[in-house]
């Protein structure tokens, strides 16, 4: 990741990610889901700022577009206190988030919040943890925080925290693939729609090791983004919420192209060509979920 820094501050972007494959499997014995899915990163970034303030194991975490963030429960909180539980190190830090990434959307915005956090930190600090030291820490604080550690995309399983980084050819090939995002204005809890998940009962015929296989297959292709996507998460959120699968419909008609949701929702993506109009993309959103939806142009980073 590009960073600019000033000693004794640092900046550092923490992207958005979208599932574009998202494999479920049933529950493990910790709780969790065994899973397997393809991520990749958008040009869509919060920026974290950090910068000590000499008092020692102070923690200041301030979100300056919306202040219900700000404070200790924010995951990147969470991230320099287990960097100090790994380390030992407990001088103070202020970190301020200028937040872009919608919460409750599936883009891991607070993941990469906590991840983006854990490598200024290291880095401030003289990497005083190896990559892979950092990623144990990270896999502490949430399932999705491992892979916003991985320069470019990556392919996850256990419950996210095995994370490898995309076959190059299937990087260079996603790189700079045009994404539109559109978001209702409401939030999907990600406990409540792995709950009805794990009701529905539609994973007892789940293998991981054919979904790993069917991503490697495609990563060794020259398939495109649409012979790739999956979100097993998606037929309950569809049950659930009608006005989903009707705009999907509208946008697949329009466009060409088969939106998905990403991860466990509420925001969706469509990967679409050079000449899709943009505008035309957000007055339909906005047509059927009102002016509040959210929708953005992005870009895959590589």
């Amino acid at each position: 990741m590009k960073r600019r820094s000033s000693n004794p501050s640092i900046s550092i972007p923490a992207p958005a990610k979208i599932n574009l494959f998202l494999s479920v499997g049933g529950k493990r014995e910790d709780g969790f889901h065994e899973l397997v899915t393809v991520l990749v990163k958008l040009d869509l970034c919060d920026l974290i700022t950090l910068e000590p303030t000499g008092e020692r194991d102070e923690i200041i975490c301030r979100c300056i577009n919306d202040d219900s963030l700000s404070g200790d429960r924010n995951l990147a909180s969470q991230a320099v206190r287990a960097w100090r539980e790994a380390t030992g190190d407990d001088q103070g830090v202020s970190i301020t988030i200028k937040k872009r990434i919608p919460i409750m959307a599936g883009l891991g915005g607070g993941s990469s919040d906590a991840s983006a956090t854990l490598e200024a930190l290291n880095n401030m600090h003289g990497n005083k943890l190896s990559p892979r030291e950092l990623s144990e820490v990270a896999a502490r604080l949430g399932s999705d925080c491992p892979a916003f550690l991985v320069q470019g995309g990556c392919v996850a399983g256990g419950r996210g925290e095995k994370v490898r980084a995309l076959d190059q050819k299937a990087g260079d090939r996603l790189a700079g693939q045009r994404i539109f995002l559109l978001k209702p204005p409401i939030g999907f809890s990600t406990r409540e729609v792995y709950v009805r998940f794990a009701e529905a009962g539609d994973n007892d015929s789940w293998s991981g090791k054919d979904m790993m296989k069917f991503v490697r297959d495609w990563e060794d292709s020259d398939l495109e983004i649409g012979e790739l996507t999956r979100n097993d998460l998606q037929s309950v959120v569809f049950q659930k919420y009608p006005f989903m699968p009707a705009m999907f419909e509208i946008l697949n008609r329009q466009f060409g192209s088969k939106p998905l949701m990403s991860g466990s929702g509420s925001c969706c993506f469509l990967a679409v060509s050079e000449a899709a109009s943009f505008e035309q993309f957000a007055f339909l959103v906005r047509e059927s979920w009102g002016e509040e939806a959210f929708v953005f142009e992005a870009r895959i980073r590589s």
